[in-house]
């Protein structure tokens, strides 16, 4: 309710508030001092919190599941996506963390990103997104030269040695 102030000499005693009822007040803790006031100038005070928390999560907004990206080394890829959006009642910015962040490696298979978003108040709300990076290049193979032609030792034909054929892959060290 509203202060009340009485006064054995005057009918009619003013009051005043540091913050008016209704004001907006910021998130924590602000004192609120109420002064009465008589005609002779004469004044008492008395004071109270008024007390504003933050308890809303912040709403986050993540980036779709990208397309599959090609794999650059046995490593995976590097990939970049675009950030998530985050916005918070309390807060003018919302700070956004990463499980793993834009422009790293990512292994072959999927990975699923997990974006967090945290306010001031340490509320915090999280949304997510796939990567995948995929092997779809074909191994390269060089032939060795062929030996030539053998003359025929046997019935059976001839031993023949040659030289191995060579493979790489984009993706795999070991082919």
């Amino acid at each position: 309710g509203a202060a009340t102030a009485t006064d054995n000499c005057d009918e009619t005693v003013s009051i005043s508030y540091s913050a008016a009822s209704g004001s907006t007040f910021a998130i924590g803790a602000t004192t609120v001092t109420v002064t009465a006031t008589d005609d002779n100038d004469n004044s008492s005070t008395c004071s109270f919190n008024v007390v504003v928390t933050d308890t809303t999560v912040p709403t986050i907004t993540c980036p779709l599941d990208l397309v599959p990206v090609e794999a650059t080394s046995s490593a995976g890829a590097t990939v970049l996506y675009n950030a998530a959006v985050a916005a918070d009642i309390g807060d003018d910015s919302v700070d956004v963390t990463y499980s793993a962040v834009s422009g790293s490696t990512f292994a072959i298979g999927t990975t699923t990103v997990t974006a967090t978003a945290t306010d001031d108040s340490g509320n915090v709300s999280t949304c997510s997104f796939v990567v995948t990076v995929v092997d779809t290049t074909d191994p390269t193979i060089t032939c060795a030269t062929a030996p030539g032609t053998a003359e025929a030792t046997s019935s059976s034909g001839a031993a023949v040695s040659y030289n191995a054929a060579s493979a790489s892959d984009i993706a795999d060290d070991s082919v």
